[in-house]
């Protein structure tokens, strides 16, 4: 009889490994029965949990993380998606002609590997509560959740939907931008210029360029940059690259 769920170890976190069959809620009961019994085992530790063999919403993986983090002394840091083109493209494990998505164009890909051996690569998605900080540039293989929090010294890049709050430049560099596949923040900061949602009551807008081609779904990644003293948000591809660095 196979174990409705099994709990495995990697050195990126810990692998739920779910049978599709059974109802969500007796999967949750066995979670916590598994974690509880393994907890002194586990310890008090932050780790990465990665999901297989059965498909959660957002909903459903937070319902996950709050059973395992209620019945052991663990803190679930990120959800790891193993299976995403750019967890591959990073890994080794496919080539740049074969990891292609509308989203992540040429110059996307030019960019995040000229910036992959100095920058901080952070896999998975930032939950609300959750925040990370380095003085590196900042890479993030997920999405930034409401509530989440990124902060660089450099610029930031996120392989996601960034729908928390996003501050680059935090040495006071001018130059650093805020890239993401949809760039939808609650707040954005680039060195001491702050802007918020142009759909917020309150605060300065981020203001945006090209709105048209921003609205339209295959326009590709979005950038937010300085523009004369205020937050700026575009398309991110070869023509913003050009007109920015001047090159």
């Amino acid at each position: 009889m196979e174990q409705t769920v099994t709990i495995k170890g990697t050195k990126s976190g810990i692998i739920l490994v779910l049978d599709p069959g059974p109802s969500f809620d007796s999967i949750l009961k066995s979670i916590a029965e598994k974690f509880g019994e393994a907890a002194s085992f586990l310890g008090k530790n932050n780790m990465g949990l990665l999901v297989r063999g059965r498909s959660l919403s957002d909903g459903e993986i937070d319902e996950v993380v709050r059973t395992i983090e209620k019945n052991s002394d663990l803190t679930i840091s990120c959800i790891i998606d193993e299976e995403s083109d750019y967890e591959r493209l990073f890994s080794g494990k496919g080539s740049d002609s074969e990891i292609k998505t509308p989203a992540m164009n040429e110059a996307v890909m030019e960019s995040i590997k000229d910036l992959q051996d100095s920058a901080f690569i952070y896999k998975g998605n930032l939950r609300s509560g959750q925040a990370i900080s380095n003085e590196k540039s900042i890479i993030i293989l997920g999405d930034v959740k409401p509530g989440a929090n990124v902060t660089s010294f450099g610029s930031i890049f996120i392989l996601g939907e960034l729908r928390g709050n996003a501050f680059a430049g935090a040495s006071g560099d001018k130059n650093s931008i805020i890239m993401a596949l949809e760039l939808d923040p609650i707040q954005l900061r680039i060195a001491e210029t702050i802007a918020i949602s142009p759909e917020a009551e309150k605060g300065t807008k981020i203001k945006i360029k090209r709105k048209k081609l921003l609205k339209d779904s295959t326009s590709g990644p979005e950038v937010a940059y300085i523009e004369n003293g205020h937050i700026v948000k575009t398309n991110y591809g070869s023509s913003f690259l050009r007109q920015f660095y001047k090159i």
